[in-house]
């Protein structure tokens, strides 16, 4: 039978240890039925009379009736009996990685506020007589200095944030929790930025514009090939609207139309590519890679005949892709717009790569679920 005494539970402390795996307590379970009660007896702060170690054991011990023996041992404080639990914890098999860094790092934190902050102190004659905490747990841990300092940070983090620790708990990845937190924060912008777009009255695409900010926007300019010392280009008449300098274009507020985290489609042809590059730096993007309409056919060109454009695409922020399966190029007839019009099928490929809200800027037709910037939007 269980020894008659009550202890009593601190649900910061339970909470502090890192949980089984379902199997571990299966295991932990069979292997106390088998034993007829706790091998090891459950650690119990003397002074306080609380549980300190061996929740599980007590738990299962006391709704199957068997019985567990109790060790007293005497804390002098709440910090010592913390530091107690990691370090025990530490010693545990199958510990996640994440589990492991939480650990560590929680020491290396409470020795660090011990010393002041300072982990950096010199040692000798006349000096601190104990070692610098951080080279202490990486001795005893069997890992680096600065695999602890990380650890502290690590910890520092988890403590800010309650859904991280409850992934420790659950056994859940770290990472892919932060992962998702962050999306879940990109998708309230977006959604938040829905719903101001949609307030404005119809047809007013134009005061849509500046209603929100966008999550993805596309960007076909209207380039002024004077920019590149050739008035005739491509060997054939100027194009029937008006142009832009790299100057007016740099001086485009498209920053004040993305969103923190935002992607953006930038059309350019051969000749203008170091332009394009220029373009995304002026406007907070970084430059991540080309996507390539391949056309049927090739068209007028000085030297070779040109029968591809390219989209520079670029990130603002951080955000993913919808998918993982799309290739850097893509084959389509020519858009029916006359002069530069670019394949419909296009903005498709980009509604299923990347989020709303969308913005698209030069437009020369409307779309459904698409702010307009330019012709279509007057």
């Amino acid at each position: 039978m269980p020894l008659s005494i009550d202890i009593e539970i601190d649900s910061k402390f339970k909470l502090s240890i890192p949980a089984l795996s379902q199997e571990e307590r299966q295991q932990l379970e069979q292997n106390i039925i088998d034993h007829g009660g706790a091998r090891d007896p459950l650690i119990v702060w003397q002074e306080k009379n609380i549980l300190v170690d061996g929740h599980n054991r007590y738990e299962i011990c006391t709704r199957l009736n068997l019985p567990y023996d109790v060790k007293p041992v005497s804390f002098d404080s709440r910090e010592n009996v913390c530091d107690w639990i990691d370090a025990n914890q530490l010693g545990r098999r199958n510990l996640s990685p994440d589990a492991f860094r939480l650990l560590l790092g929680r020491r290396y934190n409470r020795m660090k506020k011990a010393q002041g902050g300072r982990t950096d102190r010199e040692f000798g004659a006349g000096k601190l007589s104990t070692p610098k905490t951080a080279d202490t747990l990486a001795a005893e841990h069997g890992v680096d200095e600065k695999t602890v300092r990380r650890a502290g940070r690590f910890a520092e983090e988890v403590a800010q944030t309650p859904d991280l620790q409850q992934a420790i708990n659950d056994g859940r990845p770290v990472m892919q929790v932060k992962r998702e937190l962050k999306e879940q924060a990109r998708e309230q912008r977006r959604e938040e930025n829905r719903q101001k777009i949609a307030a404005v009255p119809a047809p007013g695409q134009a005061a849509a514009v500046s209603a929100a900010r966008y999550a993805t926007i596309v960007i076909d300019p209207p380039w002024d090939w004077g920019d590149e010392g050739d008035q005739d280009q491509l060997g054939r008449a100027r194009p029937d609207y008006s142009t832009m300098s790299i100057g007016q274009l740099e001086r485009l507020d498209v920053a004040g139309l993305a969103d923190d985290d935002c992607h953006i489609y930038l059309w350019i042809t051969n000749r203008s590519l170091p332009k394009g590059f220029r373009l995304l730096d002026a406007w907070g993007f970084r430059y991540i890679t080309a996507v390539t309409w391949v056309k049927p056919h090739f068209g007028m060109g000085n030297y070779f005949r040109g029968q591809t454009e390219h989209v520079l695409f670029g990130v603002k922020g951080s955000q993913p892709l919808k998918r993982k399966d799309v290739g850097t190029a893509f084959m389509s007839e020519r858009g029916v717009g006359g002069h530069s019009s670019k394949p419909s099928s296009f903005l498709d490929l980009v509604e299923s790569c990347s989020p709303g809200p969308y913005i698209e800027m030069f437009s020369r037709s409307s779309r459904a679920g698409w702010v307009t910037w330019g012709e279509a939007s007057k």
